[in-house]
C-alpha cells in the first residue's frame, strides 16, 4: 500500500516548542484506562509510580477513579488544563476523542490505538482523516499505532511496561518499535547509563523521525540521538535535522532496516512503510554524519562510545591488558572493524621492556601478563607510556567481562594518573565479553570507589560490539573534523548553463532507451570525452566513415530494442581497413536480423576504437527519495566479478572523488601498481564532477546511466567514454 505520498498531502509542520508539550506537559490524561486493566491502565500506573511532577488523571465514562487517580467523562470535564492526552481505544472512536480533545484546550497527543495506515480496508483513510485534522487544529499528535514515550528528567514514564530503575541522562530515542524500548532501555540501565527523551512514533502520519530528530538537537540533556527507523518519509526535512546535529556536534545512531526484500515486507506490514533504496539510504546517512548499526546490541554500544565527552584526534589506537588471549583475538578481529593497531615506537618499547618480565611480550595490544596485575609499576609504565608517547590517539583497556572498577584500586589509580597525563587521548575500558554487568571483578574484593565509566565514556561490552563504536566514535570524530564549510546535502541544486540543451536532448530522443550517440552527445555537452563516431546505414557508408577515423574502429549495431548488442553478433572489435569495416556492417546487419528479426535497425555505428588502459565502470540511478546516486568502480568485465564500486551523492568535488577512488579495493591499479603506468586520476575526478553534473540537472529525466566502460590513457593523460547506455524515468502512475 503507497500510503507515503497520499498520506504526507497537508502535513502539519510543528515546532519545537509544540513537541516539547509532549515531553513536559504540565498534566496528563490516559484516555481508554480502565479497572480491568488493559495498555491505558499500564501506562497511568507507571507514570504514577514513577513520580511524574505534574498532574495525571484518566478518562473513561464509567468510572470516577482508576489505579488512585481521578477519573473524567471526557477531556472538557477535566478541571484543569491538560498538557498531554495519551489515547488508546478502538480506533473507530478516536475521531470523537479528538473533537473533545480540541474543546478542551488539550496542548499534544499520542495515540497508541492502532487500526490505520498498518492494516488494509479503511485503515488509509482514517490515518488520511487524523492528518487532515492535525493540520487543522495546529494540535502535535504522535502516532498512530504507538507505545509511549518517556523523560526520564521528570519521571514521566508513560509506556506500559515497567523498569528495574530509572536514571536521567543524554542518550535520547526515537523508536518505531515498542520492543525495542525495553531492548535498548532497559540494557542501559542496568549498567548505570541515564537516558533522556523517548518517543515511540508509530505510523508518522503527523510527527515523524526528522521532527523529532529536530527537537532534540535543541534539547541541552540529550548528548547522542538513537533511532530505530523503518522509513524516511521526508527526505529533506530529515537531511536538514541531520545537519543541524553535525552543526552542534551531536551524533545520530540508527537502525535503517530495509537491507533485504524481507524488511522491506516486514516494514510495509508494521507500520505501512515503504523503504527505500539501501544504496541510497546509505549513502545520505554516510553524506550526513549519521551512524548507521544493525543491530540492538550495536546501537548500544555506539551510542555509548559517542556519549563521551572528548573525540579522538585520529585513528592510532593501543590496546593494553593483563590478558594474551585479548591481545591475540584483537590482533585477528581488529581490521575488520577499521581499527589500526600501530607498533609502539622504539623509545616506548624499550621504556616497557625495561619493567616488563622476561617472558613478557612487548608490543601494540599490549599484554602486561597476570603478573601485571600485582606489579603496580608495570601497570603505571605501561599505561603511562602509551598514553605519552605521542603514538597513539586512543589507549583501550580490556577486561574479561562487565563490571565495576575499582578505582583506588591500582589499576583504577593507573589509570587516572594516565589519562591526567595526556588529556588528549581517549581511554576507553571494554570487556571481551557483554551481559550481565556485575558489582565487582572479583566478589571477595570489597570495592571502595566503584565506577562505571572513566575518562567520560561508560564501560563498553563486547568485544565486537565495542570495536565496532570505536570506530564510529573515530569516523565520526574525522567526519567532524573534514566537513567542509557550507556542505549541505539538502540545499537546492541549481541547474547548470548545460540543461536546457540536456533537455532538449532528452526530449528529442523517441525512445525510452537513449541511443549510444545520443548518450554521448549528453556526455559531451557536459565536458566528458567521448570516442569520434558516426552512423552508417549502408556498407559502403560504413567504410567511407571509418576511412575519416584512425584504424582500428570498432562498428556497432544503433536499435533501441537492442541493448546487450554483444548477445546479437552485434559489435565487431579491431576493423583494419575501410574494406572490413563495409563487410563488417554486412555481419552485423544479418547476425542481428537472425537473432531479432521483428527488431528496428537503425543503422551501424562506426567508432573509433580507443586504447586500451584501465577501465572504469561510471553510473547512476536515481532514487525516489535521495536524487541522483553516483556509483564508480573498475570497469569493463571486473564489474560483477568484483563488485568494487564506491558510491557519491551530488553535489560533490574532486577531494571527494578523490577519496572514493582511494577506498576501491582496486585502487592500487589507477596508482601504477607494479610497475605499470600510473593513470591521469586529476582527469578522472573531473570527469566524475561534471558527470554528476548531468545527474543533478536531469534528475527528473533519466532513470539510469551506464558508462561502461571509460578507459583511462596508458600514458597517464586523458580518458576516454566508449559506451554509454541511458534510460528515460518511467512515469509513475498517481
Amino acid at each position: 500500500m503507497r500510503v507515503d505520498h497520499v498520506l504526507r498531502q497537508g502535513r502539519l509542520q510543528q515546532g519545537t516548542a509544540r513537541i516539547s508539550q509532549l515531553f513536559q506537559p504540565e498534566s496528563v490524561a490516559i484516555v481508554g484506562a480502565s479497572q480491568k486493566g488493559g495498555f491505558a491502565t499500564e501506562i497511568l500506573t507507571n507514570i504514577k509510580k514513577w513520580g511524574f511532577s505534574g498532574e495525571v488523571v484518566a478518562v473513561n465514562p464509567r468510572y470516577t477513579q482508576i489505579a488512585g487517580v481521578p477519573c473524567y467523562s471526557s477531556l472538557k470535564a477535566i478541571p484543569h488544563p491538560v498538557g498531554l492526552a495519551m489515547v488508546a481505544i478502538p480506533s473507530k472512536a478516536i475521531p470523537e476523542v479528538l473533537e473533545d480533545c480540541e474543546a478542551a484546550g488539550v496542548r499534544a497527543i499520542q495515540i497508541i490505538s492502532s487500526g490505520f495506515a498498518e492494516q488494509a480496508r479503511d485503515g488509509a483513510s482514517k490515518q488520511r482523516w487524523l492528518m487532515d485534522w492535525a493540520a487543522r487544529t495546529g494540535i502535535p499528535v504522535v502516532g498512530p499505532n504507538c507505545f509511549g514515550l518517556m523523560n526520564a528528567a521528570n519521571r514521566l514514564m508513560a509506556v506500559p511496561l515497567d523498569f528495574h530503575t530509572m536514571k536521567a541522562g543524554g542518550i535520547s530515542s526515537i523508536l518505531q518499535s515498542g520492543t525495542l524500548v525495553y531492548s535498548l532501555i532497559v540494557p542501559l540501565l542496568a549498567r548505570g547509563i541515564g537516558i533522556g527523551r523517548v518517543v515511540t512514533v508509530g505510523n508518522e502520519a503527523c510527527l515523524d523521525v526528522a521532527d523529532f530528530i529536530d527537537y532534540f538537537v535543541d534539547d541541552e540533556d540529550t548528548r547522542v540521538i538513537t533511532s530505530y527507523c523503518e522509513q524516511i518519509r521526508r527526505p529533506l526535512e530529515f537531511m536538514r535535522a541531520c545537519e543541524r546535529a553535525a552543526d552542534k556536534g551531536k551524533p545520530i545512531v540508527i537502525i535503517k532496516i530495509g537491507r533485504s526484500e524481507k524488511a522491506r515486507q516486514a516494514a510495509l506490514a508494521h507500520t505501512g512503510s515503504l523503504v527505500g533504496s539501501d544504496v541510497a539510504i546509505d549513502a545520505v546517512l554516510k553524506r550526513l554524519g549519521v551512524i548507521r548499526v544493525d543491530t540492538v546490541d550495536d546501537l548500544i554500544e555506539t551510542a555509548v562510545a559517542l556519549s563521551s565527552t572528548k573525540r579522538p584526534r585520529g585513528r592510532r589506537v593501543a590496546f593494553a591488558s593483563f590478558s594474551g588471549t585479548a591481545a591475540s583475538i584483537l590482533s585477528d578481529v581488529a581490521d575488520t572493524y577499521g581499527i589500526e593497531f600501530p607498533a609502539l615506537p622504539e623509545p616506548a618499547k624499550a621504556r616497557l621492556e625495561a619493567v616488563f618480565p622476561e617472558f613478557g611480550n612487548v608490543g601494540n595490544p599490549l599484554d602486561l601478563t597476570a603478573q601485571g596485575g600485582y606489579d603496580t609499576h608495570i601497570i603505571d609504565e605501561s599505561l603511562s607510556t602509551l598514553a605519552t608517547c605521542g603514538a597513539y590517539d586512543m589507549v583501550i583497556w580490556g577486561r574479561g567481562f562487565p563490571s565495576w572498577l575499582d578505582m583506588s584500586s591500582a589499576l583504577g589509580q593507573a589509570l587516572k594518573r594516565a589519562a591526567a597525563s595526556a588529556p588528549e587521548v581517549v581511554f576507553p575500558i571494554l570487556s571481551l565479553a557483554g551481559g550481565h554487568f556485575y558489582t565487582s571483578l572479583d566478589p571477595k574484593d570489597a570495592m571502595v570507589e566503584p565506577k562505571a565509566d572513566f575518562d567520560g565514556m561508560s564501560f563498553l561490552q563486547g568485544l565486537a560490539p565495542g570495536l565496532k563504536a570505536l570506530s564510529a566514535l573515530i569516523g565520526y570524530a574525522e567526519f567532524q573534523r573534514n566537513r567542509k564549510p557550507g556542505d549541505r546535502l539538502s540545499a537546492q541544486r541549481r541547474r547548470s548553463t548545460s540543461y536546457s540543451e540536456a533537455l532538449r536532448i532528452m526530449r528529442e530522443a523517441k525512445d525510452n532507451v537513449l541511443t549510444e550517440r545520443e548518450g554521448k552527445r549528453l556526455l559531451a555537452l557536459y565536458g566528458i570525452p567521448v570516442t569520434r563516431e558516426a552512423l552508417a546505414t549502408r556498407a559502403d557508408e560504413a567504410g567511407r566513415i571509418a576511412h575519416t577515423l584512425n584504424f582500428p574502429v570498432v562498428l556497432k549495431v544503433e536499435s533501441a530494442e537492442i541493448v546487450h548488442k554483444t548477445d546479437v553478433g552485434g559489435v565487431v572489435l579491431n576493423i583494419p581497413s575501410a574494406e572490413k569495416a563495409a563487410e563488417a556492417f554486412e555481419q552485423i546487419v544479418a547476425s542481428v536480423r537472425s537473432h531479432r528479426p521483428k527488431a528496428k535497425i537503425a543503422g551501424v555505428v562506426v567508432q573509433e576504437m580507443a586504447k586500451s588502459g584501465p577501465e572504469i565502470m561510471l553510473g547512476a540511478t536515481f532514487d525516489p527519495q535521495f536524487g541522483p546516486v553516483v556509483a564508480v568502480g573498475l570497469g569493463g568485465i571486473w564489474v560483477e566479478a568484483l563488485k568494487d564500486v564506491q558510491v557519491l551523492l551530488p553535489p560533490f568535488d574532486a577531494a571527494d572523488v578523490h577519496a572514493a577512488i582511494g577506498r576501491l579495493r582496486g585502487a592500487s591499479v589507477l596508482r601504477g601498481a607494479r610497475g605499470s603506468a600510473k593513470t591521469d586520476l586529476d582527469g578522472l575526478a573531473d570527469c566524475i564532477v561534471k558527470f554528476g553534473t548531468l545527474c543533478t540537472d536531469l534528475a527528473d529525466e533519466v532513470g539510469e546511466i551506464d558508462i561502461n566502460p571509460v578507459i583511462l590513457s596508458a600514458n597517464g593523460t586523458g580518458l576516454t567514454a566508449v559506451d554509454c547506455l541511458i534510460t528515460k524515468k518511467k512515469i509513475q502512475a498517481v
